[in-house]
C-alpha cells in the first residue's frame, strides 16, 4: 500500500471487496470499478491508497495470507508422532480452516491458478511470496523429518517434492469442492483426508514387500 493517510474501515471494505472479486473472477477479468462499486468508495480513492491494480492485488495477497496465518494453531500438528500423521492433521486443520474462510482460500487458491498469466512484475512478486509460503510448509515438514532416519540414498528434497505434490492433489479437490459448496463441514470431506493417510503411508514406508 501506498505510504498515504488512510481510513482503516475504508481500507478493510476495499480488501475485502478485491479478495471476492479476484477469487471469483481472477485478476484479468476482475474490474477496478466493479471494486470500488462493491466496497462503497470511487475508484479514484482505490488509486490513491493502493496505487494500480496490481499493487491493489499484492496487498490484497498480503491480506488472505496474513489473516489465516495469524490463526493458525501449529500445536495441531507439530507433536505429530510421524510424517503421516502429521501431514494428515496438517490438511485436515487446512481443510477445517477453509470451510471457516472461504473467501481467503478461494482468492489464494485463484491466485495460484492465475500467476502463470500475470503481467511479468505481478507474476515475479508473486512467485516470490508463494515460494515463501512454500517454505514455510516445507519448515514443518523438515522438523519433523528430523525425528525420523531418512533411507540412505534418499534426498531432503525429494521427501519434500512428493509430499507436496500429494497434499496439493487433495487440497486442489477439496477447494473445488468447497467452492462449488458440496461441502459444508469437515465431516464431508473425511474421505479425501482418508486418501492423504492411505497415500502419504506409501511415501514412508514404500509399497513393495520387504
Amino acid at each position: 500500500m501506498k505510504d498515504v493517510t488512510t481510513d482503516p474501515q475504508k481500507v478493510e471494505r476495499i480488501l475485502h471487496t478485491a479478495m471476492v472479486i479476484f477469487g471469483q473472477q481472477g485478476f484479468i477479468k476482475s474490474k477496478t470499478d466493479d471494486i470500488a462499486a462493491q466496497a462503497g468508495v470511487s475508484k479514484g480513492l482505490i488509486f490513491h491508497y493502493f496505487g494500480n491494480k496490481q499493487s491493489l492485488y499484492i496487498d490484497t495477497y498480503h491480506a488472505a495470507f496474513d489473516r489465516l496465518y495469524t490463526l493458525v494453531d501449529q500445536q495441531v500438528w507439530t507433536d505429530a508422532t510421524s510424517l503421516t500423521d502429521m501431514v494428515t492433521r496438517a490438511t485436515r486443520y487446512k481443510i477445517k480452516m477453509q470451510l471457516e474462510y472461504p473467501v481467503e482460500f478461494r482468492f489464494l487458491m485463484q491466485a495460484y491458478i492465475d500467476t502463470p498469466h500475470f503481467p511479468p512484475r505481478l507474476q515475479k512478486e508473486m512467485r516470490t511470496m508463494m515460494q515463501r509460503t512454500q517454505e514455510i510448509g516445507n519448515g514443518y515438514i523438515a522438523d519433523m523429518m528430523k525425528k525420523i532416519q531418512l533411507r540412505p540414498g534418499v534426498q531432503m528434497a525429494d521427501v519434500l517434492a512428493v509430499v507436496n505434490a500429494v497434499t496439493s492433489s487433495i487440497m486442489l479437490q477439496a477447494q473445488h469442492a468447497i467452492a462449488a459448496n458440496h461441502y459444508t463441514k469437515i465431516e464431508d470431506l473425511e474421505s479425501l483426508i482418508a486418501d492423504i493417510d492411505r497415500q502419504l503411508t506409501v511415501v514412508e514406508h514404500g509399497f513393495l514387500p520387504d
